[in-house]
């Protein structure tokens, strides 16, 4: 079977004959091996149908990405709704976040009628920590008659999980399981002190409990004069292996490389150690001068300080790519990989996600990473999908994977668990927010807990009857059976399991009944206002219903809205606002959320409403007052994408408040209360950080 010019593989014709036949399909398959071409099979088939379809993918850069690469292809049939971007939104295929279309089956499900399909991108991201839930919520209650293709990693339990999506959408499902690369992977390391070697290499010195080695074994790679020479003088070390590695892959003509590191700042420092070297010939470095250049130009950010530094790297065949960096700078890097003239990208691991951008060599400056919360090894699923980057197929007749391997810290179990183990299973993270248990008590009531029945977490457990939501006289006469009054948390051995779970929905619906959400089984106004806002509908409607939005100015509603999204990153530095810039609305918003954390604590809640933060206010400030961004570091050590990606998310949350206040405007009392917030948001979504201004001009 032929598509696209392509001779289908086995494991496509199965997924495309499943989507003639109307069915769902989960494909699951290496990266690279050729899941996105079935996504497209399925848009076409809608198309020529006259039926709409949505896809959905897990971060902005995809969705930006399958937006101009549809759009290039099928034209006006294609639009875009993001949280920072809105075009054509009643086209017949639509590109969305998953968060957005989460929101769409809570807020307008009518607007889901005519669909056919929803492209899951990525499904296993639902085992993300923080925002998995938003996946798992999107296939529970999404209408029936919406069919999904979901495009896969490798993961252990896939039919576990296609058999829960067919029990709750109840629908046939076709699974598919492809392992097979279309270019095979040699999977090689760096051992410090002993050149490039393999997973047996690593064995055969720790049974050797570190004895340098005295021969090659049938594994070890072929030697150059530069690994030899390193070998007997033990110049394979910390500051050596880089430059190294690097020879011995341009003698193999293995370029070009995407050299994963999980640190901002050494991916920009390794790059620029590597600046000496010169990959490009004058043609090259000719062509991508001027492709770097026009794009500069187009976006209007060529005077741009990173911009032009940046211009140095490109000008050798070498670039960093990370999420610290100007968006429009990302794009324009991503741009240049594409055409094929970056040799040598340093880049942190969203650079694998979804988007195709493939090398013929991968590098793994370590095999660990830090989570947030401790440095532990790559999980096996995660090393697959950056060393999937490596090998192009039609190009390249195997893909090189180097991993750097401390030896003798590293040790052979962990390395070997990463590179060669079981590829981990999907968890559930399924987690109700605020906002979601308000849309589904709307909907279901007492039935509320049925969501927590058709989760992933319940699914093939023995599950209890849920017992029902307590009213506030119930909460209060428990809480007074507690040592002080107050509830003990719930242990984090609740986390993602069923009764945790429902403890944790009883407890949420008890807060919202205590503090004004819901009444006599009913939402209140303040319910039917915030169910609409996702991620921070506490603080905004308690903030109008405290009368704090309504006595602000424009500037003043920026900086609030940035201090509720803003997580400022340890070590940064800020210059103070002025108090009298601030007072006393300031001391009130953080008032109202902690008593907010105060009642969590003491519902056992164990994930709170997160805290305001105002260490960005003088940026955001100057910023609001029409600062050019380049004087914007006179204000805070941010980097540009930090400092872009919070102005749009402060911008996002002031959206999603001006879409709630029109739907019910009542509950402000304010009927100026929504233009102001426009005229707030515009002064921010401007110049670099306007995202659908970026779209457009790319």
């Amino acid at each position: 079977m032929e598509y696209q010019g392509h001779t289908l593989d086995d494991f496509q014709v199965r997924a495309v004959q499943a989507i003639d036949r109307g069915e769902s399909v989960l494909v699951s398959a290496p990266t690279g091996a050729g899941k996105t071409l079935i996504a497209e099979y399925a848009l076409e088939k809608c198309l020529n149908e006259g039926k709409r379809i949505i896809y959905t993918a897990p971060i902005k850069a995809l969705s930006n990405q399958k937006f101009r690469d549809f759009t290039g292809t099928y034209g006006e049939k294609i639009g875009l709704v993001t949280g920072d971007v809105v075009i054509n939104q009643h086209a017949q295929v639509l590109i969305m976040t998953t968060e957005i279309l989460r929101n769409t089956i809570f807020d307008d499900p009518e607007r889901l009628s005519d669909v056919k399909f929803v492209i899951f991108d990525e499904i296993h991201f639902m085992d993300d920590r923080e925002r998995g839930t938003v996946w798992e919520e999107s296939i529970i209650f999404a209408p029936e008659h919406i069919q999904i293709v979901g495009l896969s990693a490798t993961v252990a339990n896939l039919n576990s999980f296609a058999s829960w999506i067919r029990r709750t959408r109840k629908a046939k499902l076709e699974v598919i399981l492809e392992t097979s690369r279309p270019v095979p992977l040699k999977h090689l390391l760096v051992l410090h002190g002993h050149g490039i070697g393999n997973l047996k290499d690593l064995r055969r010195l720790e049974d050797e409990a570190g004895t340098p080695v005295g021969g090659r074994s049938p594994g070890w790679h072929r030697a150059t004069e530069h690994e030899h020479a390193a070998r007997e003088s033990g110049r394979w070390g910390p500051h050596t292996w880089r430059r190294l590695l690097m020879d011995e892959i341009q003698k193999e003509n293995r370029l070009p490389v995407i050299w994963f590191i999980f640190n901002r700042r050494e991916c920009e420092e390794r790059a620029n150690d590597m600046a000496h070297r010169e990959f490009l010939n004058a043609s090259e470095k000719e062509i991508i001068l001027r492709l770097y250049d026009e794009w500069s130009l187009k976006y209007g950010v060529e005077g741009d300080k990173a911009v032009v530094e940046m211009r140095r790297l490109v000008g050798r065949g070498i670039a960093f790519h990370h999420a610290g960096l100007l968006p429009t700078l990302k794009d324009i890097v991503e741009r240049i990989f594409t055409a094929g003239l970056i040799k040598l990208i340093f880049t942190t691991e969203t650079f694998a996600l979804g988007i195709n951008m493939p090398a013929r060599t991968v590098v793994f400056d370590a095999l660990t990473k830090f989570d947030g919360i401790r440095r532990g090894p790559l999980l096996a699923r995660e090393y697959m999908q950056m060393a999937g980057r490596a090998g192009r197929r039609g190009m390249d007749e195997v893909g090189y994977v180097y991993s750097n391997v401390e030896w003798p810290y590293a040790r052979f179990n962990a390395v070997n668990r990463t590179i060669d183990g079981e590829i981990e299973p999907i968890h559930s993270q399924f987690n109700l927010s605020y906002a979601t248990l308000l849309n589904l008590w709307q909907r279901l009531g007492k039935n509320i807990f049925r969501a927590c029945d058709d989760s992933f977490a319940n699914f093939g457990a023995p599950a209890p009857a849920p017992p029902p939501p307590p009213s506030v006289r119930s909460s209060r006469r428990r809480r007074r059976k507690q040592k002080g009054g107050v509830m003990p948390p719930a242990p984090h051995a609740y986390a993602g399991s069923y009764r945790g779970m429902v403890e944790q929905v009883r407890r949420r619906l008890a807060l919202l009944e205590r503090i004004g959400y819901t009444k006599d089984r009913e939402l209140t106004p303040k319910g039917i206002f915030a169910k609409q806002i996702y991620g921070y509908e506490i603080q905004i409607a308690e903030f109008i219903e405290a009368g704090i939005l309504s006595r602000l100015n424009e500037d003043q509603l920026n900086v609030l809205f940035n201090a509720i999204v803003f997580e400022a990153r340890k070590g940064d530095w800020f210059r103070p606002l002025a108090k009298e810039l601030m007072r006393p609305w300031k001391f009130k918003s953080l008032d109202i959320v902690e008593k907010t954390r105060n009642l969590e604590r003491e519902f056992g809640i164990t994930t709170p409403t997160k805290e305001m933060d105002f260490r960005m206010a003088s940026c955001i400030w100057a910023w609001s007052h029409g600062c050019p961004f380049q004087e914007l570091e006179a204000h805070t050590s941010l980097s540009d994408g930090d400092m872009v990606r919070y102005m749009r998310l402060g911008v996002q949350l002031q959206r999603q408040t001006i879409r709630a206040l029109t739907d019910y405007p009542h509950f402000a009392n304010d009927p100026y209360l929504a233009e102001k917030l426009k005229t707030a948001a515009a002064r921010v979504s401007r110049d670099v950080v306007d995202a659908e201004k970026q779209l457009r001009q790319g």
